[in-house]
This record gives C-alpha cells, sequence and structure tokens, in this order.
C-alpha cells in the first residue's frame, strides 16, 4: 500500500540523514571536549594523571584550552553526536508520525509536511516521429532532508554529476544492476525489477546539516514520446514548528559553519522559505 511505502522510505531516509549529520559532527570534532573524559582512581574518585580536578587544575594540566582530546574524549564525542543526530531525525524530520517528544516546541496539523507525490511525465507534446528525449521538468534542487524515488520502469530522472560535468541516469544504473544479478529475468515475475531499488537523493536541508559536505543534488527530468514516465517519490521535510537549534542537534556554536549560525533558532518553516529561489522578474 501507499502508507506501507511511504514508512519505508522515510525510514530509510532517517537513516541517511542520521548517518551524514552525525559523521559531519565528528569530523568537526563539534561534541569533543578535552578532559571531558577522566581516569579513575583506585577510591572511585576522577583525577587526570594521578591528581585529583583541583590539584590538576592548580598544576595547569587541566587547563582546557591546551589540552588536547584523549581517545576517549574523541569516543564521547562520536557518541553524543550519533545521539544527537538520532533526535534530530526523530523531532525535526516529519515522518508522518506525531512527535512523542514534549521537550520542543512544534505545530503539527493532521496532514504531514512530507509529500508522497504521483507524477506522470510524457512528452506528448513533442510531434517529431523520433524518439527523442526533451526536458519536461527543469534543473532544481529540493527544500527536503532527502527526496527518496523508487526507480521507474521508463527511466528520466537525471541527476547532474558536478565532477564529470555532465547528468547521470540513475535509473538505468538499476537497470543494469538488476540484469548483472539476473540474467534471465526470472524474478521479474514476481518482483519488477524497478520495483527493487530506491534512489536517494540529498535536499538542501541534509546539505545544511552535513555542514555543506554532501550538496544538495540538482536533477531534473527527461521525457521521450515512446512512453511515460511514472513516479512516486517522497519529499522528506521538516515538522512545522520545530526550530534548528544546533547546539542540541549539531554540537558546539564554535565548529559551526556560517549557514548554520545563520539558522540557528529559526523556525524550520522559515528556513524553508529562506532557501527558495528568487521569483524571477
Amino acid at each position: 500500500s501507499m502508507v506501507d511505502a511511504f514508512n519505508v522510505m522515510s525510514e530509510v531516509g532517517k537513516d541517511i540523514v542520521r548517518i551524514v549529520t552525525a559523521a559531519s559532527s565528528v569530523e568537526a570534532d563539534a561534541f569533543v571536549t578535552a578532559g571531558s573524559v577522566v581516569s579513575q582512581e583506585e577510591e572511585g574518585s576522577p583525577s587526570i594523571a594521578g591528581l585529583s580536578f583541583e590539584e590538576a587544575s592548580i598544576s595547569g594540566i587541566a587547563d582546557e584550552e591546551d589540552a588536547a582530546p584523549s581517545e576517549d574524549d574523541l569516543k564521547r564525542g562520536e557518541i553524543l553526536a550519533s545521539d544527537a543526530a538520532i533526535l534530530l531525525t526523530e523531532e525535526i524530520m516529519d515522518d508522518g508520525k506525531p512527535l512523542v517528544s514534549g521537550e520542543i516546541d512544534n505545530n503539527e496539523g493532521p496532514v504531514s509536511m512530507s509529500p508522497h507525490r504521483m507524477c506522470r511525465y510524457s512528452n506528448d507534446n513533442n510531434k517529431s516521429s523520433k524518439i527523442t528525449a526533451s526536458e519536461i521538468f527543469g534543473a532544481h534542487t529540493d527544500t527536503s532532508f532527502v527526496t527518496i524515488v523508487p526507480a521507474a520502469k521508463v527511466s528520466g530522472l537525471e541527476v547532474f554529476d558536478e565532477d564529470s560535468l555532465q547528468w547521470y541516469r540513475p535509473e538505468l544504473k538499476a537497470r543494469k544492476h538488476a540484469k548483472g544479478l539476473d540474467p534471465s529475468g526470472s524474478m521479474d515475475e514476481q518482483f519488477p525489477w524497478h520495483s527493487r531499488y530506491l534512489i536517494v537523493m540529498p535536499g538542501e536541508l541534509l546539505q545544511l546539516t552535513s555542514r555543506n559536505n554532501i550538496p544538495a543534488a540538482v536533477h531534473r527530468v527527461v521525457a521521450t514520446t515512446d512512453a511515460p514516465r511514472l513516479s512516486a517519490p517522497v519529499l522528506l521535510r521538516a515538522r512545522p514548528g520545530t526550530k534548528m537549534d544546533v547546539e542540541r542537534y549539531m554540537g558546539s556554536l564554535d565548529k559551526a559553519d556560517g549557514l548554520l549560525l545563520e539558522s540557528n533558532g529559526m523556525k524550520m518553516e522559515a528556513i524553508h522559505d529562506a532557501l527558495q529561489p528568487a521569483p524571477k522578474q
């Protein structure tokens, strides 16, 4: 059913956002504090290099500004980054389920802000007798955390590869992969090849939480006159009324980039609106 499909795709998307956000926080040492993990004396009192906290502070060993983080400090930072990323996906991302936590403000209504669209793309206006592909949905990025697209039987989705400066068709790649796994096509009788693949494209909100490590995917749709392309993408967006709390979800403000600092404290709807392209004059 559509509800089952939405739930599967939203869980996949949340996992990806959690992993990417946590990894970017770990890379930035956003949750690392030198001296946050200390050794324990036999009596159980905390100490640094065999000294009590007070003795270490007097001797200068516990100077936070000069101390380098230990392996335990880094490990603790990784755990905190992972926990914060889970919190972000559960509190901020709109997965179609009511927010359970009462710790943050929100203004959820009866309708999810993460749409599950039904799209039909065709090139009926092309009167040429030749089967040629034309752009029918122009190049753009999505104001989502991720956009998840079930692979379509008729390819047409194109994602721009900034390294090679050319358009890439993930559905053609998926078809080739499916053919390699099942050359005879015997699996298609029960599960058509395209029903076994999801295409996940990063959106502008993931670019924000990844500290620009993962840019939003520029994509478009092209179609030919031979057959329409049917698609049912899910755009995972933010819950209405929630706010971007950088310290809660992304760690120290000192490790945040300019875009994160600018968005700190903003409602997610305001961030969404600010990311929309300016109207053409």
